[in-house]
Parts: structure tokens; sequence; C-alpha cells
């Protein structure tokens, strides 16, 4: 018999999620399918529950504010939140007068 063990090393590309996050996702999917930016009940209860989740990210050590917790759907959308964010930051306190991100850097 051939056993083979296969090793992930490209991490870098996707990481497989934690089985608790997969659950709670999977959770959240089929018990809490509302759009939290609407007004009906189903979104009601997805904005709790993004409310929430925002709530428990600052605990853990995020954001002072929840509100400021940023969920994205992955690390190039993240990045591109974070450098955007803090060139205005900058421009606000003028030390970025004048920088922007070339378009060709936001995927």
């Amino acid at each position: 018999m051939d056993a083979t063990v296969t090793i992930y090393l490209d991490h870098d590309a996707t990481t497989p999620p934690d089985p608790a996050v997969v659950g709670a996702v999977a959770w959240a999917m089929a018990e809490v399918p509302g759009n939290p930016s609407t007004l009906s009940e189903a979104g009601r209860r997805a904005k709790e529950l993004l409310d929430a989740s925002r709530a428990r990210v600052a605990r853990l050590g995020g954001p002072q504010d929840p509100v400021e917790a940023v969920f994205t759907s992955g690390v190039t959308e993240g990045d591109n939140v974070a450098l955007s964010g803090a060139c205005r930051a900058l421009a606000k306190k003028g030390e970025g007068a004048g920088f922007k991100i070339p378009p060709e850097f936001l995927a």
C-alpha cells in the first residue's frame, strides 16, 4: 500500500479556514440569510448579527469603535481598504497631500 501525504505550502494564496469559522459561517448563511442593508425582518436580523460580530472583533483587540471593523471578501480587498483609509487619514492631517494609489494597484 502506497501512503501519500499531501503538505499544502501555498497559504499565501488561500488558508484553510478553522472548522469553527466554517461552522459559524454555515450557520449564519442558513439561519440569518438576510441582507443587513435592507429594512426587512431578515435584514434586521442579519444587521444585528453583523453588529454583534463587529463588537466581538473590537473586544479581541481590533478597533476601539466596532463600526470601524470592516469585513472583506479576502486579503486583496482588505489591503485596498487599508491603503485607501491610510491615504485618506494622511490627507486629512495634511501629510499625504497629492499622494494617491495608482488605479492599477487596486485590484
